[in-house]
């Protein structure tokens, strides 16, 4: 009987595990729903500028052979651009059933293909610090997932809190046989009240932004039972440092 409620309450736990990763993909496809509206919006608008003044040298009847090649390359540079971004999408959710060899370098890359766009719309300088290349084994999707959720938390305190020269800055370090992630931002960094609870699931500061208090839970478990790692945060004197710790020997 006791071995029939043990099993029963892990299956719960697993319950609610799966349902906790189902609603934290839902508020992530809605941000990435967002950014793509922030990565496409300056391409479209150039490709309409393109096709009218395209079309006012059919209008005036003044045929340029060069001038409309230069003009049709550069659209179609930019189709490939927004198609490109499109696979970036789609790969981002491709779930990874095995780990891969890959360095911080990459996947940093990777991310902000997505959500360098959307960080440049809103004025914050991203400084990179790229100190660790050496390769390592993990989820790599997984950690994209991560990275690029530390990378809007710190985007929406700088926007929330109004920052004036808002900056983020991402740095890698090697140390030992410990490969070092640190997204890190000048936002006036977690009132000490509550930066012991941010991990909690459902715990959320972006209660009237209807923040799901899921994002940062699941980047733990990610971190942590996914990528057997360790993520932690900290202030310094400036904001909110989130430190992500991976292992070369895993």
């Amino acid at each position: 009987h006791l071995e029939d409620r043990v099993r029963e309450e892990i299956e719960k736990n697993r319950a609610k595990d799966r349902q906790m990763f189902c609603q934290a993909k839902l508020a992530q496809m809605g941000e990435m729903l967002s950014m793509i509206a922030h990565q496409w919006r300056q391409p479209l608008n150039t490709i309409a500028v393109n096709s009218t003044k395209l079309e006012l040298k059919i209008m005036m009847e003044k045929y340029d052979r060069d001038f409309f090649y230069k003009e049709i390359k550069s659209t179609l540079n930019i189709v490939k651009h927004l198609s490109d971004t499109i696979e970036d999408f789609r790969n981002f959710f491709k779930t990874d059933k095995e780990k891969h060899q890959i360095s911080y370098e990459v996947i940093i890359e990777r991310a902000l293909n997505i959500v360098g766009v959307s960080l440049q719309s809103d004025g914050i300088e991203l400084k990179k610090e790229l100190n660790c290349n050496r390769i390592f084994s993990t989820f790599q999707n997984e950690l994209e997932h991560v990275l690029l959720n530390l990378i809007r938390n710190a985007q929406d305190a700088l926007i929330d809190r109004e920052i004036k020269n808002p900056i983020v800055t991402i740095s890698t370090s090697c140390e030992n046989n410990k490969n070092i992630l640190e997204i890190k931002d000048n936002a006036g960094g977690i009132d000490e009240k509550i930066i012991d609870k941010i991990f909690e699931p459902y715990f959320s500061t972006k209660i009237q932004k209807d923040g799901t208090g899921l994002g940062l839970s699941m980047s733990q478990t990610i971190i942590e039972k996914h990528c057997n790692g360790k993520l932690t945060v900290s202030n310094n004197k400036d904001g909110a440092v989130f430190k992500i710790e991976i292992s070369s020997s895993i």
